[in-house]
């Protein structure tokens, strides 16, 4: 057994210590997270203050899912909506959720994070320059002892950054909008598909790229967002959320270690996937992501042939798949190449795990490749 892979062996161990969830809620206070992954942090941070309900369902593919009218009207009793900001049907159907419950707090988790433009990614070319590798996160006095209103520059948190340049200027704080134009006397019970099929894509390519909590420098800016929203919720528990801050803070420092350590100091610096999740954990770790993917629809031949001539180039010996997407060129290519095809879930309501599977991958293809140097 090499070093890197003992490395592993001891990694797998010491994620079980930091992929807990917090006890459910155990109150009559409902939030609602429109995606998995968030709702681990909310559970962590709110210490079963709240009972979370999650919007996009295990498995679902968020770029086509429309929700159900029991879905929808099950917004009337959420106190609050904690949403991605990027993702199609949060803002196809936020109209149709604000006509459920006018008096729905919205947070978007995104105007603090510096988002990576999807702009597509050609064979050879980076979505991300990965100059700019990220220093080991470090425990942060500021995110564990944040007030309420405080306004502290998330500069100095490595991905952070302002969305100025490249967030939707019309999404900011979305938690305080007034919303008075939107109509709130349709019905709620039904909804209206034609109305929302073409807009829940409008966010799917070409804009920022929302998998920015595969990051864990982002994670914190997140996690400091979503105390400072839930402290306006529920003021009483302002200090609890601090402490609760703190040690989610010092679980994203901890898996942040992990990566580091399962990626090993000589990184293969490309990898490839189905579906394009992983540009965020490739700028905090300085890889690239290639991926199947051709604006969102499925590569051509010609494409087909410079993905296996790029795999066998840069020694790719995995491939990540998500369960929800068709992965027949996948298997195509994992024939041709010889690569191996890694499920991994990005939408894993175990955040912890969500970075940390991706990590183990890339660094077991890592060793791999050292083994034949």
């Amino acid at each position: 057994m090499n070093k890197h892979t003992l490395w592993l062996v001891i990694i797998a161990l010491a994620l079980g210590s930091c992929g807990r969830r917090a006890p459910a809620g155990t109150g009559d206070r409902i939030i609602t997270v429109t995606i998995p992954p968030f709702a681990w942090f909310a559970e962590e941070i709110g210490g079963g203050d709240f009972n979370v309900n999650v919007l996009l369902p295990p498995g679902a593919d968020h770029h086509i899912w429309e929700p159900l009218p029991a879905q929808i009207n099950a917004l009337s009793g959420s106190e609050a909506l904690i949403m991605n900001g990027q993702l199609g049907f949060e803002h196809a159907w936020m109209e149709r959720f604000r006509q459920v419950n006018p008096g729905m707090k919205v947070l978007d988790l995104s105007k603090h994070i510096q988002l990576i433009r999807d702009e597509g990614l050609k064979v050879g070319e980076s979505r991300h320059s990965v100059s700019g590798i990220s220093a080991p996160l470090k425990a942060d006095p500021q995110s564990e002892g944040l007030k309420d209103g405080s306004d502290e520059s998330s500069s100095s948190v490595p991905g952070a950054g302002t969305t100025e340049d490249v967030a939707d200027e019309g999404h900011e704080n979305s938690d305080e909008e007034s919303h008075e134009g939107h109509d709130h006397d349709s019905q709620t019970g039904e909804s209206d598909e034609s109305a929302h099929s073409d807009d829940s894509h409008a966010y799917a390519h070409g804009g920022p790229d929302p998998h920015y909590w595969m990051s864990p420098a982002a994670a914190r800016i997140m996690a400091r967002d979503m105390r400072d929203f839930l402290a306006g919720l529920n003021p009483a528990s302002a200090e609890k959320y601090d402490a609760n801050l703190a040690a989610v803070n010092r679980k994203i420092t901890e898996v942040d270690s992990l990566v580091r350590a399962a990626l090993g100091p000589d990184l293969h610096r490309t990898v490839m996937i189905f579906h394009p999740a992983l540009a965020y954990m490739g700028r905090d770790y300085g890889f690239e992501q290639v991926s199947f993917e051709d604006e969102g629809k499925s590569p051509s031949p010609a494409r087909m042939k410079e993905l296996i001539d790029l795999a066998r180039e840069k020694e790719i010996k995995i491939i990540f798949i998500q369960a929800e997407y068709d992965v027949r060129n996948a298997r195509s290519l994992s024939v041709e190449t010889g690569a191996e095809l890694i499920v991994i879930n990005p939408m894993n309501s175990e955040w912890p795990e969500a970075v940390m599977e991706v990590a183990r991958a890339i660094g077991s293809q890592q060793s791999a490749v050292g083994s034949r140097h």
